[in-house]
């Protein structure tokens, strides 16, 4: 029987699921030694009582005849310490590949924009958004019986996919906003922006935002959908996670 690929998929999940093994370890690590320390002072109490009858023993004497009692957990608590520092390491070190690969990407994104605004003409690239807009927006199930009163427009958040009304004066007031909070206290959530628009915030917004690096800075492509305009809001720079690591 081959077990080859038996321990190489043990190993695979292993080292893929190895910040939570770390940390059940360590939790575990944790019950342990506080059982170990608490049976080793109990056992340190019923002899101290017996030996020392009336005479109170010195620290010191406690310690030449007991320490050996308390070596046990002391050992599981060196244990648990490595597992603790291990499984933060392998998570920060997960976090900064993930952030960078992020970060590649959004570089060969934006430089793919860039070369088909070359190769096509910003014009036609401009059209090219106004489509995928009508696209994603029908996708999703169109806009459903809207009631456009006044000055109000349609919305989409590129981000999330999700239409709102709103005025275009609200929506720029919201981001020059947004990046006077930047100014003045170094970054803002995601989920800053979605309140001062009119949207509720998500687990996702809670975690992306932008900070004093760079500021808030949209982009606005128009479309129709069934003869109602729509303007989907993209972000040049968007947002990362950490935002606020500065502060």
């Amino acid at each position: 029987m081959n077990i080859g690929p038996f321990f190489k998929t043990a190993q695979k999940f292993v080292i893929d699921n190895s910040p939570g093994i770390l940390t059940g370890f360590g939790v575990a690590g944790a019950i342990t030694s506080a059982v170990l320390t608490g049976r080793a002072a109990f056992r340190v109490g019923l002899d101290v009582s017996e030996r020392y009858d009336e005479e109170t023993p010195t620290g010191k004497e406690l310690v030449k005849n007991y320490y050996k009692e308390f070596i046990p957990p002391a050992v599981v608590l060196a244990g648990t310490v490595v597992c603790i520092v291990g499984a933060t390491t392998v998570s920060s070190r997960r976090t900064a590949a993930i952030t960078a690969a992020f970060k590649l990407s959004e570089e060969l994104a934006e430089g793919y924009k860039k070369k088909v605004v070359e190769t096509i003409g910003a014009q036609k690239e401009e059209k090219m958004r106004s489509e995928l807009v009508k696209d994603r927006v029908e996708r999703a199930g169109g806009l459903g019986d809207v009631i456009i009163v006044g000055s109000e427009v349609m919305f989409e958040d590129a981000l999330t996919g999700r239409l709102f009304k709103s005025e275009m004066v609200k929506v720029q007031n919201a981001v020059n906003e947004i990046n006077n909070q930047i100014n003045n206290f170094y970054c803002a959530s995601l989920s800053d922006l979605y309140e001062k628009i009119g949207l509720s915030s998500t687990p996702f917004s809670n975690e992306m935002g932008w900070n004093s690096d760079q500021l808030l800075e949209p982009r606005y492509t128009a479309s129709i959908v069934k003869d109602t305009p729509v303007i989907s809001i993209e972000f040049r720079t968007a947002p990362i996670r950490g935002y606020d690591r500065c502060m």
